[in-house]
């Protein structure tokens, strides 16, 4: 039954990725203009899904998807035509591909592919705005009228002369230089290096695993995020030990450890967490109020 199941999934995986092609292709206006995608970028994507699935999207340190991704972020620095076109197309098959994968059971899988696509559409959307800024600019500076006109002695009213004054030349257009500011152009916001983007997936993650109340997962993402130098993640994994956030999540026999959560959230204070902190304090208030208590 296994077997066929998994037969029955690959054959729907393909009439949808087929069928996704296709409604890709009649929908995107960079088709319809004959633009073939970037094949080397292409390429790179198709890797990133493979990866994906395979498991391998934080790790191997040699095999991983977020590995293969910077070689596609640096390949979306200068937009190309077709580079936009390949990204575009993985866009429509891994939200597809994620989808299935939902379908399947497979939830992590499903998170990852949809968390590359949408990593994918901002990518386009910083093409688009780098590639809007020289317009905009040109548009906004406008050539001004011709100054160049009659010598300067033909400029100069009679009366303005005193016969017995030295020659005065009056400064006009023709032989003055004006300097115009022109403000440059703002810088595309640039992309996260490949670490902050393995922090952050780790820590969505993490969320992710939290909301289903699979709290060993969550702490593995949120302390792997945390050693890459997420301060979310520290304090997320802080809050799985936080008497004050344990008692919210409702999970039997899970037992808060205040040593443990201050520990995370001064991880996180160190990190730059503000909120940590004010956490931390109220945390030592509580330790010591139940020294006091004891006899």
């Amino acid at each position: 039954m296994r077997l066929l199941r998994a037969v029955l999934l690959a054959a729907l995986w393909v009439c949808f990725t087929e069928l996704s092609a296709a409604t890709a292709l009649a929908d995107d206006p960079l088709a319809k203009q004959g633009v073939a995608p970037d094949q080397d970028s292409a390429a790179l994507l198709q890797k990133v899904v493979h990866q994906i699935v395979a498991g391998h999207t934080v790790s191997p340190l040699e095999d991983n998807a977020l590995a293969t991704w910077e070689g596609v972020r640096k390949r979306a620095q200068e937009m190309t035509p077709g580079t936009e076109h390949a990204l575009n197309d993985f866009v429509s098959l891994a939200g597809g591909r994620a989808e299935t994968e939902r379908l399947a059971g497979r939830e992590m899988v499903a998170f990852d592919l949809q968390a590359f696509a949408d990593m994918a559409q901002e990518l386009l959307q910083r093409g688009m705005m780098h590639a809007g800024t020289p317009n905009a600019q040109s548009a906004g500076v406008r050539a001004g009228p011709s100054v160049i006109g009659a010598p300067v002695a033909n400029n100069i009213p009679a009366a303005l002369v005193e016969p017995a004054a030295a020659p005065v030349k009056v400064p006009t257009s023709s032989d003055t230089v004006i300097a115009l500011a022109v403000p440059k152009p703002p810088a595309p916001p640039r992309a996260p290096p490949m670490q902050d983007q393995a922090a952050a997936l780790l820590t969505s993650r993490g969320d992710a695993m939290l909301a289903i109340k699979d709290i060993s997962a969550a702490r593995k993402l949120y302390e792997r995020a945390a050693n890459l130098g997420s301060a979310a993640a520290a304090k997320g994994l802080a809050r799985t030990y936080d008497p004050g956030y344990v008692g919210k999540l409702g999970i039997m026999g899970m037992r808060p450890d205040v040593t443990m959560a201050a520990s995370w959230y001064d991880r996180a204070a160190a990190l730059g967490d503000r909120e940590a902190v004010q956490r931390m304090q109220e945390l030592d208030a509580m330790a010591g109020q139940g020294r006091a208590l004891m006899p």
